[in-house]
């Protein structure tokens, strides 16, 4: 029998061993499909309170909820809204000493208070009852962890089933996210997505009041 040539000997060696097969199915493998799957999944948020909640939750690190804001319910009276809320509230007016004028508690129009030498939050009263809120500063949180200053994306995954992207009646730059209510009755989280892609306020209440585009004008 002839003696097979040195290169033979190593091919018929590393064929035993499942040397270059062996490598072929790790790389076609079910781990590295995995892997990629992952990565490619929907984002998640780093912060576990973001992740975890639900526009019906309440947080405990803002004072924005699905049904009020701090110590003031939807549906309060403009007495309580005062009281519920830490700090002045200025309305249609002020004295000369900066302190509102009682005649807002008893206007049964449209109008806004808002905390004396602030922008935010803005509290709409109609029928002398607190009908809606908004927020123009990523220092609170709306219900379900929405902020100021978040992509269209990032609130999708905090919103995923009840979300729904709407243009702006006026800005065609200009997105919503209109977020219905899990239980019917409940309030409504509407989201307004600037030119630049990212949310520049957020408001919180109940039809047909979220829903007006000009606040109260």
């Amino acid at each position: 029998m002839k003696a097979l040539p040195l290169t033979g000997l190593l091919l018929l060696s590393l064929t035993a061993c499942g040397g270059p097969d062996k490598q072929g199915a790790a790389g076609a493998g079910s781990d590295s499909s995995g892997e990629t799957a992952t990565a490619t999944g929907p984002a998640q948020s780093t912060d576990p309170d973001l992740a975890s909640r639900s526009p019906a939750d309440p947080r405990s690190d803002s004072p924005a909820r699905l049904d009020g804001y701090g110590g003031a319910s939807l549906g309060a009276v403009v007495s309580e809204v005062r009281t519920g809320y830490e700090g002045t509230l200025q309305g249609l007016g002020t004295d000369a000493a900066g302190a509102p004028l009682a005649a807002d508690d008893s206007n049964e129009g449209c109008y806004y208070l808002q905390p004396q030498g602030a922008e935010s939050p803005r509290f709409m009263i109609e029928g002398r009852k607190l009908v809606r809120y908004e927020v123009s500063t990523p220092s609170v949180v709306a219900p379900g962890g929405g902020r100021v200053g978040m992509t269209l994306g990032e609130l999708q995954v905090l919103y995923p089933e009840r979300g729904d992207v709407q243009p702006d009646k006026y800005d065609e730059k200009t997105q919503h996210l209109r977020v219905r209510p899990a239980q019917e009755g409940e309030a409504i989280i509407d989201f307004t997505l600037a030119g630049d892609g990212k949310v520049s306020q957020w408001r919180v209440g109940m039809p047909p009041q979220v829903d007006y585009v000009e606040g109260c004008g």
